[in-house]
């Protein structure tokens, strides 16, 4: 299910986008619905949404306000403004804007914004999506070496830093596609990283730099054979 915020002063308005959320998939949708910016802003430090329906003209803060305060937990996640006017397109896409819609609220409107945000979220099998510290971040999956679990903490090595989130190993393995192998307890690595492979050790590189992870015992035999098959497959 997805969950989407909606932000409108008019009750008539939010009421519509949601019969039009409803009429495009009766059970996609988890609506959340407010009536000012400040209602919005506040939820934002207890819920996560997949993608936002804004008004830009709102009484004290503007749709505007409300989108600088999610791009400062999530530059990814959708945002949908709404508008009467034109003239607000160069302010709205100086936040990210994902797209807008001029009222009234119509299918033929709606629809086709609400196909090119599922197609956008569905690219998640790509993305490894995380919070830590009230920020949500969305890797390229292609771009982590290695996943190194420290008790409860997990330290992503993506190509450019380092990032800590904490989380459990079936939660992490259940987030990975099949580029991943699990080498030892402490240890997922990216197999498309690997330069080398030795009796207790793997050798992971990216340009200049490389580090070696250990194999355990427990991983040696169904890790070497999730490894070959996914280098056969690359051939």
């Amino acid at each position: 299910m997805i969950k989407v915020a909606v932000c409108d002063d008019a009750p008539e308005i939010t009421g519509n986008i949601e019969e039009t959320l409803r009429a495009f998939d009766s059970a996609l949708f988890d609506v959340a619905v407010f009536f000012s910016a400040d209602a919005l802003i506040s939820s934002l430090q207890k819920q996560r949404y997949n993608f936002f329906v804004l008004d830009i003209e709102l009484p004290i803060s503007s749709g505007i306000d409300i989108a600088k305060a999610i791009r400062e937990q999530d530059l990814n996640v959708p945002i949908v403004f709404l508008t009467n006017y034109v003239e607000y397109m160069e302010d709205v896409f100086q936040v990210q804007t994902f797209d807008y819609i001029l009222k009234p609220i119509t299918k033929e409107k709606f629809f086709p914004v609400l196909k090119k945000v599922i197609k956008y979220l569905e690219l998640d099998d790509d993305y490894f999506s995380f919070s830590h510290r009230k920020k949500t971040y969305h890797l390229k999956l292609s771009d982590i070496i290695c996943f190194e679990k420290q008790r409860r903490n997990v330290i992503i090595h993506d190509k450019k830093q380092q990032y800590q989130v904490i989380m459990s190993t079936s939660e992490l393995l259940g987030k990975l596609n099949d580029n991943f192998v699990q080498v030892h307890t402490s240890y997922v690595i990216n197999t498309k990283f690997i330069k080398e492979i030795g009796a207790g050790y793997i050798i992971l590189s990216e340009t200049s730099t490389s580090m070696e992870v250990p194999v355990s015992r427990k991983f040696r035999n169904i890790a070497r054979e999730q490894i070959i098959m996914q280098m056969r497959s690359k051939l």
